[in-house]
């Protein structure tokens, strides 16, 4: 089946969907996984559970095989018609170029609708956002600080940030509050 011309149907999610389109990389996917749960701050040794946000706070992966070999072209084909209804205006695309890197960096697709009809707000083309920068992009996102096309051409080696990794205090209080939830 041709997956370029099949029509799909974008996920009806409150949150941004991270659509894994490869699946020859399960080791890959896993690691994918653990970069949006880690936690990232901006100031350098907090110790405030407040400082810290993941990107799966803010974004919902999709592990569905309807979604193998997806390209931008299908799903930008896919965004005017569901694109009105959608709550967010961007997606992300795990593909084999994600998996076949360190940073795990994510396609990232504006399907942002203007309702205005005014051209002189086009679409970005779709471009990369490594996985640990999804939760700054997401953060400011969400407060409309940035919008996500605004990250188009970022230098990310220009952001700081601080990751609470697998055996610090922090990373260690997420899993707990994570395992809390998860009994709730």
């Amino acid at each position: 089946m041709n997956r370029d011309r099949r029509p799909i149907r974008l996920p009806r999610t409150d949150s941004v969907p991270v659509l894994r389109t490869d699946f020859t990389d399960l080791a890959g996917w896993a690691r994918l996984l653990q970069a949006l749960k880690m936690p990232i701050a901006y100031e350098e040794g907090s110790q405030d559970v407040h400082d810290y946000d993941r990107a799966i706070s803010y974004v919902t992966p999709f592990d569905e095989e309807e979604y193998q070999g997806l390209l931008p072209a299908t799903v930008l084909a896919a965004a005017p018609d569901t694109g009105h209804d959608l709550p967010y205006d961007h997606l992300y695309l795990p593909d084999a170029e994600t998996f076949a890197s360190d940073d795990l960096p994510l396609l990232g697709i504006d399907i942002h609708v203007n309702d205005a009809g005014d051209e002189s707000w086009p679409r970005e083309e779709p471009f990369r956002v490594p996985a640990l920068h999804v939760t700054n992009v997401e953060v400011n996102d969400s407060l409309g600080n940035l919008s996500f096309i605004e990250f188009h051409g970022s230098d990310w080696a220009g952001f700081e940030m601080y990751v609470a990794g697998p055996g610090t205090a922090m990373y260690e209080e997420f899993r707990r509050m994570d395992q809390e939830d998860e009994r709730d």
